[in-house]
This record gives C-alpha cells, sequence and structure tokens, in this order.
C-alpha cells in the first residue's frame, strides 16, 4: 500500500510518548487545484491541511476540526483548512491583490494575524475553541507554544508542503502519574526526542517513509506504528447548505440580486463549484415548509 495520502499513529514502548505522521499527495493537489496562489501562501495552505489532520487524529471527536486565520494585515488574507474524524480534509487560502509574497517568511505573511482552533460536533455538543497566537517562526512553532502554553501538553510539530505534496509529523508527551525519578526520565527522554525532530528538514519530511524518518530520528527507542489510514480530499458542500445560507441573507437581498441579476449565483470557496438559483428557485426558498416535512422539493 502507498504510503501516500495516510496517516500514522506510533507509540513510544518504554515512555508516555504519542506521535502521528501524515503525508499528502493526492488530496492535497485536489484540494487546491481550484486555486491560484504564489508558492508561499500555497505552500502555508499545505501545512496548516497537514496540521490539521494531526491534530484531528489525536483527539477523540466525532465533527469537523477548523484552524482560520483572522486578523490577518500580511499578504495572505484569509486562511481555512478542515479536517474530519472521517480522516477527510479541505482547505483555501487568499492573497491580497498585489502583495508580494515572494521569500516572505512566515511571522510576515500572517503579520499581526491569530489562528482559531474550533471543533464541531454536531448540534447536541457545544463546539469548542481555541486561539493560536501567531508568535513563533513557522506555523509549527506556534502550535506547540499553544499546546504548552493552554493545554499544557508538550508537543513538538514539523510541517512541510511543495507543489506535490505535504506532510507533518507530531509528538505529544502525555501526562502519567510517576515518582519523581520516573518523571525525571520522562521529561530526559521528551527532551531527546523533541531535539531530534528539530533536525528534521522539510526534504526528509516530504520524502521519507514513516517507517525510515522513525528509525532515523528515534532509533535507539521501541517504537509500536499503527497500521494507516487513508485521508482524502472531499467538500462539504451541497444545495442545502447553500439554501440555508441564503435563506439567512433573507428574501429583500436575495429577491434584490435576482431583480439586478436573474440568478443567484454562489460558488463554493473551497471546490469552485457553482450553485444557480433562478427566480422560482430564490421564490422557493422563502415558502413555509408543510408540517410533517422539512425538505423543499
Amino acid at each position: 500500500m502507498s504510503e501516500s495520502d495516510r496517516l500514522r499513529r506510533f507509540l513510544f514502548e518504554d515512555a508516555p510518548v504519542r506521535g502521528h505522521w501524515v503525508h499528502l499527495s493526492r488530496a492535497w493537489i485536489e484540494a487546491r487545484e481550484h486555486q491560484v496562489l504564489p508558492p508561499e501562501a500555497r505552500n502555508l495552505l499545505g501545512e496548516a491541511l497537514a496540521a490539521t489532520v494531526l491534530l484531528s487524529a489525536s483527539l477523540k471527536f466525532t465533527g469537523t476540526m477548523t484552524l482560520q486565520l483572522g486578523g490577518s494585515r500580511g499578504p495572505v488574507s484569509m486562511l481555512v483548512a478542515q479536517a474530519t474524524d472521517a480522516r477527510t480534509l479541505r482547505g483555501v487560502a487568499q492573497v491580497r491583490e498585489g502583495a508580494d509574497t515572494a521569500r516572505v517568511p512566515f511571522p510576515r505573511l500572517v503579520e499581526g494575524g491569530r489562528l482559531v482552533v474550533s471543533v464541531e460536533q454536531g448540534e447536541r455538543s457545544p463546539a469548542w475553541q481555541g486561539v493560536v497566537p501567531l508568535d513563533g517562526e513557522t506555523l509549527g512553532q506556534c502550535l506547540e507554544n499553544y499546546f504548552a502554553v493552554s493545554e499544557q501538553l508538550p508537543t513538538a510539530i514539523v510541517l512541510a508542503a511543495d507543489e506535490f505534496s505535504a506532510a507533518g509529523l507530531l509528538l505529544q508527551k502525555l501526562p502519567v502519574s510517576q515518582g519523581e525519578a520516573g518523571a525525571a526520565g520522562t521529561l530526559e527522554l521528551w527532551e531527546e526526542v523533541a531535539a531530534m525532530m528539530a533536525t528534521l528538514s522539510a526534504g526528509e519530511l516530504l520524502t521519507h517513509p514513516v517507517e525510515q524518518l522513525l528509525a532515523n530520528l528515534f532509533g535507539r527507542h521501541d517504537i509500536r506504528l499503527f497500521d494507516a489510514e487513508e485521508v482524502r480530499f472531499a467538500c462539504r458542500c451541497d444545495r442545502g447548505r447553500v439554501a440555508a445560507m441564503l435563506r439567512g441573507l433573507g428574501r429583500e437581498e436575495v429577491e434584490s440580486i435576482v431583480a439586478e441579476l436573474g440568478e443567484v449565483e454562489v460558488t463554493c470557496e473551497f471546490c469552485r463549484r457553482p450553485y444557480r438559483f433562478d427566480a422560482v428557485d430564490a421564490a422557493e426558498l422563502f415558502l413555509p415548509v408543510s408540517p410533517g416535512n422539512s425538505s423543499l422539493n
């Protein structure tokens, strides 16, 4: 089985340390094929998608995890990356018109911005949200700082992306009850593996299979590597979701658009699929729903 578009989980047998590895190729290309982005913004989107898959795999939930950039004064004005518990992903980024991104480092790409991490699990479960300050030299560093400060969970993350693939490696030191000697030993091991993670290059992460990566980095330790899970691109847009959005705009606004343009056309930002509503469709949006029938034909 190819290790492209795969997620692998692993555990250290001799320490309370867990990890996840992801490599995206086709899923990454499909996620961005409708977007024209300069290399720096494209690679940042790829890193964000890899990070979202890793973070979603580290949690037990049913729903969607979203990383969303807000408030940026830098060239990258908008970025959204989403992953689900079913291992699907989608993402979109936008660059300010006329902005020069050539060789612009991460802190300047997203200057003044912040990253909001949210988890939606349906109407019956409250949404969870956290804010990641963009105070690191890389997206991975920002996420490490967030986990260390907000979640009290030591974490090491390395991310990389190029035109053809995106990948990430995540380690987390799990909380356990230990005596003083045991805690000191665990801390020493964590510092060792985190230091080894810092030596990992983007090229190695993008091209080496997970078995080789783990052997090169942590060959002194016994590691249990679990079976692969497929990761794929999938957009959640559909006509019903678009109709609900248009109802939220209100009858007057929708009718004014139809009067001016003859129809309402909404294009999904993630997959560029168009949804068109003519005058009849627009009128049906605001018809009362009969009892026992929750949808319109």
